[in-house]
C-alpha cells in the first residue's frame, strides 16, 4: 500500500532535511566551479578548441551565484526563517540556474558532442531527490527542448566539428530517454525512502506522546505514593499520641502509684476516656475518608439531587446546636439548584461539616450564613461566619489531612483535622471543588462549587453509612 503524505506533514518532516541537502548542494557547486576553472586554464595547452577556453565565463558565473545562495542560506539558518516552501523554491531556482549554465557549457564545448552532456542526468537525480517528480519531469522537458534548439540550430558556429543531422537527432533521442528514465527511477527509489521517513516520523511522534504520557503517569504515581506515605506518617502520629497518653494513665493506675479511689485516679480515667473518644473519632473519619477514596464507584448515586434541599435539612438539624452556642444561623436558597447526579449522603455530610465548623469556630453572639445559589452551570453552596478566622499562611494546607490551624487548636480541642479533607474528596468526586477565604479574627467563607450537569453514572450498591460531624 502506497503511503500518501499530505503537504503540511511532508513540510514538517522534511524541512530540516531539505535545508541540509541545499547546503550540501551549495558545497558541491563550489567544487564544480573550481573544476571548471581548472578545465578552462588547461584547455589551450591541451590543444582543445579555442571556444573551450571560454568555459571560465561559466565557472565565474557559477561561483558568483553560488556565493549569493550561500549568503542567503546562512541568513536563513541564523534567523530561523527557512521553511519548506521557501527551501523548495530555492532548490528549484538553483537547479534551473545550474541547468542553464550547463546548457551554455554544452554549447561552448561541442553541442551534441560535448563531454558535459552526462551531467544533465546528475542534476535530474539530485533534483528528483530534493523536489517532486512532477517538477523534475517539467524541468527535464525544458532541458530537452533547450538542447534540441541548440543541436538542431547548429553549434558549429563556434568552430566545432560538424555533426550529421541524423546523429544529432539520435543524441536528442538518447538524451530524452536518459532524462526521463533518470527522473522516473530516482523518484521510485526516493518515494520509498520518503515513505519510510514519514513512517519513522509518525512512529517517533507516537513514541514521544506515549513517553510523555508514561512520564506523566509515573509522576502522578510517585506523587500518590508520597502522599500515601505522608498520610500514613500523619495517621500514625495522630493515633500514637493519644494511645501513649492512655497507656501512661493505665500504667500509673495498674502499678499502684495512685489510689484507685482518689480524685486523681478519677481524673486519669476521665482523661483516658476522652482520649479514647478522640481516637474513635479519628478512626471513624479515617474510615470515612478511605471509603470516599476507594468506594466511590459503589456509592449511591442519584439523579436530580436538590442541593438547596440538602442545605435546608442540614440547617434544620444544626439549628439547636447554633441556639445552644448563642449563634445565629441564617440561610437563603434558590430552589432550582439541582445537580444532574450526586451522592446525597456524601453531599449532606460535606455541607454538615462546613456548617458545623462555622458554628464551632464562631464566638457567642456571632452569625453563620448559609446560602445556595446558581452561578452559570454550577451550584454554589456558601457558608460564611464571623468567627476566629484562619491565618493566611495556613490557607494553602487547609484541606490536607490532620491539618488544623494553631488558633483553631487554641479555640477548641474538638476536631480531628480530617473533616475538610473529606469535604474536598466529596467535591472532587462530584467534579467540583471547595474554596476558602478568610481574614484572621474576622471570619471565614467556604464555597462548595459543584457542576449542575454531568457527574458519574455508577452502580448504586452501598447504603448510607453513619455520619459524624468533624473538622
Amino acid at each position: 500500500m502506497r503511503l500518501t503524505v499530505k503537504g503540511a506533514e511532508l513540510h514538517q518532516i522534511f524541512a530540516a532535511e531539505l535545508l541540509d541537502r541545499v547546503a550540501w548542494f551549495v558545497r558541491l557547486r563550489w567544487a564544480a566551479g573550481a573544476a571548471l576553472l581548472v578545465f578552462a586554464a588547461a584547455a589551450p595547452s591541451a590543444g582543445m578548441p579555442l571556444a573551450w577556453a571560454r568555459v571560465w565565463l561559466v565557472a565565474v558565473a557559477v561561483l558568483a551565484y553560488n556565493g549569493a545562495l550561500h549568503a542567503l542560506l546562512a541568513g536563513w539558518r541564523r534567523n530561523g526563517q527557512a521553511n519548506y516552501r521557501w527551501l523548495a523554491r530555492c532548490t528549484l531556482t538553483q537547479i534551473l540556474i545550474d541547468l542553464a549554465a550547463l546548457v551554455f557549457l554544452v554549447y561552448l564545448t561541442g553541442g551534441a558532442a560535448s563531454p558535459f552532456l552526462p551531467f544533465f542526468t546528475f542534476h535530474m537525480v539530485i533534483g528528483t531527490i530534493m523536489l517532486s517528480a512532477r517538477a523534475m519531469f517539467a524541468v527535464a522537458a525544458a532541458v530537452w527542448l533547450a538542447c534540441a534548439a541548440l543541436f538542431l540550430g547548429g553549434a558549429e558556429a563556434l568552430g566545432h566539428l560538424p555533426i550529421p543531422l541524423e546523429m544529432r537527432a539520435a543524441v536528442l533521442g538518447v538524451l530524452a530517454c536518459a532524462l526521463g528514465l533518470t527522473v522516473y527511477l530516482t523518484d521510485t527509489v526516493a518515494s520509498q525512502l520518503k515513505e519510510r521517513g514519514v513512517r519513522l516520523f509518525r512512529l517517533a511522534e507516537e513514541l514521544r506522546d506515549k513517553t510523555a504520557e508514561l512520564e506523566k503517569l509515573l509522576a502522578e504515581m510517585r506523587a500518590i505514593e508520597a502522599r500515601k506515605s505522608h498520610f500514613m506518617l500523619l495517621s500514625a502520629h495522630q493515633l500514637r499520641s493519644p494511645l501513649a497518653t492512655v497507656k501512661t494513665s493505665l500504667d500509673v493506675l495498674r502499678q499502684g502509684y495512685v489510689d484507685p479511689a482518689s480524685p486523681r485516679a478519677s481524673g486519669l480515667i476521665l482523661g483516658a476516656s476522652e482520649r479514647v473518644d478522640g481516637l474513635l473519632r479519628i478512626v471513624g473519619d479515617l474510615l470515612e475518608l478511605a471509603k470516599l477514596r476507594e468506594a466511590m464507584k459503589r456509592a449511591p448515586w442519584a439523579s436530580g439531587v436538590n442541593l438547596a434541599q440538602l442545605a435546608v435539612d442540614v440547617a434544620d438539624a444544626l439549628t439547636p446546636l447554633a441556639e445552644a452556642r448563642q449563634i445565629t444561623l441564617e440561610s437563603s436558597y434558590e430552589a432550582d439548584v439541582v445537580l444532574a447526579r450526586g451522592v446525597p449522603p456524601d453531599l449532606e455530610y460535606a455541607i454538615e461539616n462546613l456548617v458545623h465548623n462555622a458554628l464551632k469556630y464562631s464566638r457567642p453572639g456571632g452569625a453563620v450564613h448559609l446560602h445556595v445559589r446558581r452561578s452559570g452551570g454550577f451550584g454554589v453552596l456558601e457558608v460564611r461566619d464571623n468567627g476566629i478566622g484562619i491565618p493566611p499562611e495556613f490557607l494553602a494546607s487547609l484541606f490536607v489531612e490532620f491539618a488544623r490551624a494553631p488558633n483553631a487548636r487554641r479555640h477548641t480541642a474538638e476536631g480531628t483535622g480530617l473533616g475538610l479533607a473529606i469535604v474536598k474528596e466529596v467535591a472532587e468526586a462530584h467534579g467540583g471543588r471547595v474554596e476558602a477565604e478568610s481574614r484572621l479574627g474576622e471570619g471565614s467563607t467556604f464555597r462548595l462549587v459543584l457542576p449542575l450537569q454531568g457527574g458519574q453514572t455508577l452502580d448504586p450498591r452501598v447504603t448510607k453509612s453513619e455520619r459524624r460531624v468533624t473538622a
